[in-house]
């Protein structure tokens, strides 16, 4: 704060200050600029008024009226409460406003339609004042920080903006109304309603009136729900009525199954009052599933003199009020501002916005502790249908509704609708069976965590429908299967309603479908059978492989062949006897020829070139068809040592049915499960004969040492199961014994859809179905399969036959080459032996054989 006088007069004032109890004395001392000041022990303040003739003219008040009223309370508050300062006046009715129109006011009222009250109040929303816009209903409230909203209710019409304050909430986000009311308000209220819920949603609109005798009513209502297309019109009901008819709209909404998940019902009740507002009766109706909210009127029974309403009492308190408060919040300054020096309190002093705060939130608590004066007496409260369990209702209290406050919540109108389980832990059924559900379990054996496909989808489900849950296993440890005449496992839990659901891989039948329904489909899933990997057989003749018996038999017979027709061709060339070089030497000599063209097929060659044209045409023709057969050669040698050919002799069930005729090889499939029947039931002659013929097992597990793995191992036995399953039980067996012991057929049959299980009349089966479409488009199955899903290894990528992985040459595939080098080593040391032997005779038969000079 600027001062125009020196520090002495500073001093003098607040000495004066100190010392006298009269504002009148302070206010002669200090300068100009300080006459109107803002400190707390001294405060002008200035209220502004702003009237819109045409609408108060239309609720019957004339603005010479308002405005001696309003001068009469403000000087009427200023005696009373403002004893720290004085309260200054500016009224208008001009709603034209300058741009800087409430820099200077510390109060606004405005007395304004509903548009014009919202345009105003964004216009003040940067301004340190409190706003308070008296306007119609059917009115947005004021979400600005500086702003509170009342409206002026006459009659009944708190319903219309009971449903304005719902709407704009967000706690009714419904893009159509279909709209029940009976007599209990009259057509003029009824297009109010009708007029605010058209602004921006869909609204069909049902009379209930005129209707006699319960019999009457119960007829009427049946008509009109058997007639109304209810889906076509978005499901969503707000019946306005009086609590008799209540019950007879649940009742009848209930046989027409209007209560599944995707309807919403709101239940305005017009006649409750104060002493006779218990919704408990209704609410008892309620079931798992039900989306319902009641909000029933808890007014006073009878007016009394405290029940003041209209709208010069509006006036009345809103100035009055925040007069008032606004002195408490300068006595509230003051007790800090005597504390403390002049300059200290420059430095701590609240600014005009955080004193707005402070009012506009002493005004809000006094509304909520007290209830003001006007319209005090009228109250609404809301409650709701809230199941805990799937047999227990809970009456739940959600929040009520006053006309200056507007909703108050402590819960949501449709709880099931925005919270889904609301914290529910659920029973679900389920097996063991990796990698569809994994019970991990500790050394104690006690299960101590769930995994597996099904539930990375359960646990992602329960996220977003707010529940927890708790695993049940079936008592007889079957999937479901009726062949006894019965249901059992899993399918008797659900038809029983033990289980919510049944979270397990279950397989979608025909006759699985008649007793319980089904969710999304989460995954297509194929069958196929398991057996006995055939012993490898010995890779030391590989080096052949690349090559048929019969291709091997034309090489060998060319290279025999070969050098006796080079031979011929060279020894006999006219060449040769023209330029008399025919020797008894080099290429001459038939073995010199053979090995030549034996050297050239390993792409050795010689040193030595025949001279003839005839000779060299011959030869270039051999090397050019070595080149071929080497590079040929070369190629499938290296893919059949890095990508080895795997032949199984079981690919599909009809080599499975030939072998079991003439090898005597059996085979089997899970008891009790959907295979079973789908054997069973085939019209194909081959399915047939294997489920006629199929053994029976109980859950196998995936433990490589278990009476069905060791019996596949050692009996020539074959399991017929899920794929998934199969590759599961293959993954553990090479995880502990790291050897490739099983074979998967080629052949995939009975492609099966994997979904959940519901009972029949599930009212939650519609709220799966949606996150799991979510789950599925969002790609996270395909997550959860490469978290559960057996990795690849050496044995599944080759457990189907044909071609297998990259593989690192080893000296096993390389045996055949050293048996080749050690056949060859062997050859040249018998053939030197029998040179030595050959050499010892005629040396002993000739000793007089002249060894050749060696200095």
């Amino acid at each position: 704060m600027k001062m125009r006088t020196g520090g002495l007069m500073l001093l003098v004032l607040f000495s004066i200050l100190a010392i006298s109890s009269s504002q009148e004395i302070l206010r002669e001392f200090l300068p100009e600029d300080l006459k109107f000041s803002h400190l707390p022990n001294d405060t002008v303040l200035n209220i502004g008024v702003i009237v819109d003739e045409e609408w108060t003219s239309h609720h019957g008040l004339q603005t010479q009226d308002i405005q001696q009223l309003v001068k009469t309370t403000i000087e009427r508050a200023d005696e009373k409460y403002l004893a720290l300062g004085t309260a200054k006046l500016n009224f208008r009715t001009n709603i034209k406003l300058e741009e800087d129109y409430g820099s200077d006011l510390d109060i606004l009222v405005s007395l304004l339609d509903c548009s014009k009250s919202h345009s105003l109040s964004r216009r003040m929303e940067d301004k340190p004042l409190v706003h308070i816009a008296i306007t119609n209903v059917d009115c947005k409230r004021i979400t600005r920080k500086n702003g509170i909203l009342l409206p002026y209710i006459e009659g009944q019409h708190a319903v219309v903006q009971i449903l304005t304050d719902l709407r704009h909430s967000n706690t009714i986000k419904w893009k159509s109304y279909i709209v029940l009311n009976d007599d209990s308000i009259d057509p003029s209220l009824s297009k109010l309603v009708y007029d605010s819920l058209s602004q921006d949603a869909a609204v069909t609109s049902y009379s209930l009136e005129n209707m006699q005798g319960n019999a009457r009513r119960s007829e009427f209502l049946e008509d009109i729900f058997m007639k109304m297309p209810a889906n076509d019109l978005g499901n969503r009901f707000l019946v306005i009525c009086k609590q008799s008819l209540v019950m007879d709209v649940m009742k009848a909404a209930e046989t027409h199954h209007l209560f599944k998940h995707k309807t919403q019902w709101v239940f305005l009740v017009t006649d409750t009052h104060s002493l006779n507002f218990d919704m408990s009766r209704f609410v008892s109706l309620g079931k798992d599933g039900y989306n319902v909210g009641f909000v029933f009127n808890a007014s006073l029974q009878q007016a009394s003199e405290d029940c003041s309403r209209g709208l010069t009492c509006l006036i009345e308190e809103s100035l009055t009020q925040s007069i008032e408060l606004y002195e408490e919040a300068l006595e509230e300054e003051l007790d800090v501002f005597e504390e403390v020096a002049l300059e200290e309190w420059e430095i701590i002093m609240p600014s005009r916005e955080e004193r707005t705060m402070s009012v506009i939130h002493k005004i809000i608590d006094s509304k909520r502790t007290t209830g003001g004066k006007c319209n005090s007496c009228t109250k609404w409260m809301m409650e709701a249908i809230e199941i805990k369990e799937s047999e227990r209702v809970n009456q739940l209290e959600v929040g009520s509704w006053s006309v200056d406050l507007g909703l108050q919540f402590k819960d949501d109108l449709l709880p099931h609708v925005t919270g889904g389980f609301r914290g529910r832990t659920i029973p679900v059924g389920s097996l063991h069976y990796p990698p569809w559900m994994i019970f991990n379990r500790n050394s104690r054996g006690q299960v101590s965590e769930y995994s597996g496909l099904i539930f990375a989808l359960l646990d992602e489900i329960a996220k977003k429908l707010n529940f927890t849950y708790v695993v049940k296993e079936p008592r007889d440890g079957k999937w479901g299967d009726s062949d006894s005449g019965a249901w059992n496992g899993l399918i008797r839990q659900v038809i029983d309603k033990e289980v919510v659901l049944s979270a397990a891989a279950l397989s979608v039948s025909k006759e699985r479908l008649a007793v319980v329904n089904f969710s999304e489909t989460i995954d297509m899933q194929p069958y196929t059978f398991i057996y006995r990997r055939p012993t490898e057989l010995s890779r030391y003749l590989l080096f052949i492989d690349p090559f048929t018996p019969m291709v091997w038999l034309y090489i060998a017979a060319m290279t025999l062949l070969i050098g006796p027709i080079f031979w011929i061709i060279h020894r006999y060339s006219y060449y040769y006897t023209f330029h008399d070089q025919i020797n008894k030497y080099g290429l001459f000599q038939l073995q010199n020829c053979m090995w030549y063209c034996y050297g050239a097929l390993l792409q050795q060659g010689g040193n030595i070139l025949p001279m003839a044209d005839s000779g060299r045409i011959l030869i270039g023709f051999w090397w050019l068809f070595v080149m071929v057969v080497v590079t040929t050669y070369s190629g499938n040698l290296v893919a059949f040592l890095t990508f080895p050919q795997i032949e199984y002799p079981l690919n599909d069930l009809s080599q499975l049915l030939e072998k079991g005729k003439e090898d005597g090889i059996t085979w089997g499939l899970l008891k009790d499960s959907v295979i079973e029947s789908y054997f069973r039931d085939s019209e194909e002659p081959k399915f047939q004969e294997v489920g006629a013929h199929a053994q029976k097992h109980e859950e196998p597990g995936t433990d490589p040492n278990g009476e069905l793995m060791q019996k596949i191992k050692y009996e020539d036995h074959v399991y017929i199961e899920f794929k998934s399953k199969l590759e599961m039980m293959m993954k553990e067996q090479y995880n502990i014994t790291r050897q490739c012991d099983y074979a998967l057929g080629s052949e995939e049959f009975f492609h099966e859809r994997v979904a959940l299980a519901f009972p029949k009349d599930s009212p939650w089966i519609e709220h799966f179905n949606i996150e799991i479409k979510r789950i599925l488009q969002a790609g996270l199955t395909e997550k959860f399969k490469q978290d559960h899903w057996p990795s690849e290894d050496e044995c599944s990528v080759s457990a189907r036959g044909g071609t297998g992985t990259t593989a690192v040459v080893s000296v096993l595939d390389m045996q055949g080459s050293f048996y080749i080098l050690f056949f060859g080593i062997t050859v040249a040391l018998l053939i030197l032996l029998f040179e030595l032997v050959m050499r010892k005779k005629v040396v002993s038969r000739d000793p007089s054989i002249i060894k050749p000079y060696t200095p």
